[in-house]
């Protein structure tokens, strides 16, 4: 079974959805699911997880990401993105890159957005961009993210070039389009590439269009084994292995004192195959299948 990941380099054009579709076409995969929605006309890493894979999608989701989008200035839209309906447009002043870094890194830290009304946030059981559609008008919630690291990258008027590090849940075009308010010119988002979700990088990724047989998923897959690469791991004799997969705990062998209570392990095979994902206890010394793995 292909139990794995694949770094899946979206093209503008598809939502996220659609690269599920795309691969559901060459292989039946039992279980099959994404890491972090890319909108539509966004591009980049997209983290896809087959088979067992998708049983650690809880345990990466909540990684950093790294974008590079490009701002446009002078426009304002209701998606916040050149999706939707221009709702002003102007001819923005040339700015010094001065004043344009600071309106930007106001930006870095926590902050807190507005939700955008075009989104799939739920608002009273029902997505926001379906309040939207249909004329109905529905204060957004906020939410608080951080931004972790802040770069601005290049000013072509009206273009600016910005690489932006974040947490989980982070509107890149509500960015853009506070940006353009703190000017007071307005912005949007142009476009968008994520570079990097959690341990998954740009350099590892594949194009969906390079993917034209099961084979070629072998290939670009990476295993079980190969990620949470920031755990620390756990090596299993096996005489316990059959204790841990019927939910028992066994001991924490070795000095206690390199674990934190309730610290997440990966539980490895004396063959080096992945078990599945163990929680420390350190009162008892001893570890417990959190989350197992079947080969």
């Amino acid at each position: 079974m292909m139990n794995g990941f694949l770094i899946i380099d979206k093209s503008p054009g598809m939502t996220s959805y659609d690269v599920i579709k795309r691969l559901k076409r060459l292989h039946p995969f039992r279980k099959i699911g994404y890491i972090g929605t890319l909108d539509r006309n966004a591009t980049g890493i997209l983290p896809v997880a087959l088979n067992e894979g998708v049983k650690l999608i809880p345990f990466l989701e909540n990684g950093e990401k790294r974008y590079v989008a490009r701002f446009v200035l002078g426009i304002v839209t209701d998606t916040l993105d050149m999706e939707g309906t221009t709702l002003s447009e102007v001819v923005p002043p040339v700015y010094e890159r001065a004043v344009l870094e600071e309106a930007l890194f106001r930006f870095k830290g926590k902050i807190t957005q507005k939700i955008p009304v075009y989104s799939s946030k739920k608002v009273e059981g029902k997505p926001l961009y379906k309040w939207a559609r249909q004329g109905i008008p529905i204060d957004p919630p906020h939410k608080e993210v951080e931004v972790y690291d802040l770069r601005f990258l290049d000013y072509v008027h009206p273009y600016v070039d910005v690489d932006i590090s974040c947490s989980k849940g982070t509107y890149i075009r509500a960015i853009a389009h506070d940006f353009g308010a703190a000017l007071g010119c307005g912005a949007a988002l142009h476009t968008l590439k994520r570079t990097r979700h959690g341990e998954f990088r740009i350099n590892k990724s594949v194009v969906l269009d390079y993917l034209k047989v099961k084979q070629d998923v072998v290939n670009y897959m990476i295993t079980l084994e190969d990620v949470l690469q920031t755990f620390k791991g756990i090596v299993i004799e096996p005489v316990l292995e059959k204790f841990l997969k019927s939910g028992m705990p066994v001991p924490l062998l070795g000095g206690s004192r390199d674990w934190m209570h309730g610290e997440l392990a990966k539980l490895i095979s004396k063959e080096g195959m992945l078990l599945g994902i163990g929680t420390v206890d350190t009162t008892s010394r001893s570890i417990r299948m959190k989350r197992l793995i079947n080969s």
